[in-house]
């Protein structure tokens, strides 16, 4: 009993000196010069999930695209974010969904097509506190993460974009995507297997449902240090 004893106050101590050094961490941080903490702040940027209920897309910060895409320029010239999602091309331009459009995108029958929404509000604002979750990146994981949404992207022989007509809602617009949707890969596993391509801790296998990408990532880091 007294081993038993001794083993189990050796835990409790060595449990107590892991939380001590991450308050010791967390206070290390927050106690830099402001200098230093512009400095990570700087190295930081925020973007979000967003859950539509049945499907979620990513809001990322839109400057990237307009440089790299002068299509996404001309269309969002007063854009500050994008909304950004993945589906099945029959599926998600459909006014009124049928049982022959489910199983088209069931089985990958129709294509893929990419939505982009403009925003110019704060997108912490865009939707209520259960819609949206936001995530600190990296300035390197957020430049993997648009590498990633880039490449879901079907481009024409000027490496631009290709438009495929007005979005469904806000100022947006539909364009032409690569990539196969069926029922094991969905909206929701994009969402997913593009924050794993950013390098975050997220399994993006199985990930089919809205509700599983906002479990998956209910615990990550939220808002980055103001700048």
């Amino acid at each position: 009993m007294l081993t038993q004893f001794k083993r189990d106050l050796s835990q409790r101590i060595k449990r107590i000196g892991q939380i001590i050094a991450a308050l010791a961490l967390y206070a290390l941080l927050y106690a830099l010069p402001p200098l230093a903490r512009a400095e990570t702040a700087l190295n930081q940027q925020t973007v979000y999930v967003v859950n539509n209920g049945w499907h979620t897309g990513l809001i990322v910060p839109a400057a990237p695209f307009k440089q790299r895409f002068p299509a996404l320029q001309k269309r969002f010239a007063a854009a500050s974010h994008f909304e950004i999602g993945w589906g099945d091309k029959g599926f998600y331009q459909a006014r009124e969904i049928t049982a022959k459009i489910t199983l088209k995108a069931m089985f990958g029958l129709s294509g893929s097509i990419m939505h982009i929404v403009g925003l110019t509000n704060t997108p912490a604002k865009y939707a209520t506190k259960e819609q949206i979750k936001p995530l600190c990146l990296s300035n390197t994981q957020l430049e993997q993460l648009n590498a990633a949404i880039s490449e879901s992207l079907a481009l024409n022989a000027q490496q631009d974009v290709q438009p495929l007509g007005p979005g469904l809602y806000g100022d947006s617009e539909f364009y032409a995507a690569v990539g196969n949707y069926y029922l094991l890969n969905t909206c929701n596993s994009w969402t997913a297997q593009r924050l794993s391509r950013a390098g975050l801790p997220v399994w993006s296998r199985f990930k089919l449902t809205a509700s599983s990408v906002m479990d998956a990532i209910a615990d990550l880091p939220g808002q980055c240090i103001p700048k």
